[in-house]
């Protein structure tokens, strides 16, 4: 009887363990943070409720190709005003990319669809 009480708890140990790690979170569907582009590049998710995976961007100067993932069921847009950029994504048309080119400085960034950057939906990309 020890040693099935023993499997128990080890079993129970380790269920309770995986629940704190997801709680964590570490990957998919955050609710933002920090990435740093690589390559010039930068992959951002678009989430239900209206949330981007991510809050701040760092990037080096020049070119940066920005690939936007819809993870959501509605439309979202990654909008920087100046210099003007736009990637749209729809469930129809779940990933889309652009390329904008970027100095030294802060570019804040948004869900432009409507209501979307009122509900959380916004970030600054650091260029440095």
């Amino acid at each position: 009887m020890s040693r099935r009480w023993n499997r128990r708890a080890s079993l129970g140990v380790l269920l309770a363990s995986g629940l704190v790690f997801a709680a964590c979170g570490g990957g998919g569907g955050g609710s933002g943070g920090t990435k740093t582009a690589t390559g010039g590049r930068i992959d951002v998710n678009a989430y239900d409720p209206f949330r981007f995976d991510v809050k701040t961007i760092n990037a080096l100067p020049g070119e940066l190709t920005i690939t936007l993932h819809e993870k959501g069921a509605t439309e979202h847009r990654f909008t920087i005003s100046s210099p003007k950029f736009e990637v749209k994504v729809t469930p129809a048309n779940p990933v889309a990319t652009g390329k904008v080119t970027l100095a030294a400085g802060t570019y804040p960034f948004k869900c432009s669809f409507d209501g979307h950057a009122a509900a959380g939906m916004v970030g600054k990309i650091v260029v440095g």
